[in-house]
């Protein structure tokens, strides 16, 4: 009986030494940084959402820029941390969590793949870009049925298909 408590126990500890080593290893970037607020955590995250999308400039322990600055993420992100010119997707409802913002421009008006962390993600955004208004959307890729779409317009706490956009694109097909 002994034994098999022994051993109960140890099989329990191994499992939770295993699942906090998925978590920490395996764990998305932004996940990680709503785990604490404190610098040291705040900078391990964007040390880990870098490593997993190389490429970027870290300009905070919070924020991390590409493509010269036209493209952005911060990980813990609320509605004023979305520039003039860009266009913010939050992760959560009312603009909270990590966010992603792309500044406007001709390319990106035409079509802005997330990468595959956002994909699926988008819960609420914020359009202060200059894409032509009556003609963006945010839009879901599936093959084979209608990709459901949403106007990329002002200010929306929440978006109709919550976790379903896969890009920004102009037009109601692409």
């Amino acid at each position: 009986m002994n034994q098999h408590r022994y051993l109960t126990k140890a099989l329990k500890a191994a499992g939770l030494a295993i699942g906090a080593a998925v978590v920490a290893g395996g764990a998305l970037p932004a996940q990680a940084a709503t785990a604490g607020t404190a610098d040291a955590a705040g900078s391990a995250a964007v040390d880990a959402y870098m490593a997993a999308f190389p490429g970027g400039t870290k300009i905070s322990n919070n924020e991390i820029a590409w493509q010269g600055g036209d493209v952005r993420v911060v990980l813990s992100a609320t509605a004023r941390s979305c520039p003039r010119g860009y266009y913010c997707v939050y992760e959560h409802n009312y603009w909270r969590g990590a966010m992603g913002a792309w500044r406007a421009s001709a390319a990106n008006c035409k079509k802005f793949k997330f990468t595959a962390y956002w994909r699926d993600k988008v819960s609420s955004f914020w359009a202060r870009g200059t894409c032509p208004d009556d003609n963006y959307f945010l839009k879901d890729a599936k093959k084979f049925q209608p990709d459901p779409f949403e106007p990329l317009v002002g200010k929306k706490p929440y978006v109709r298909f919550n976790d379903r956009y896969d890009y920004a694109a102009r037009g109601y097909t692409d």
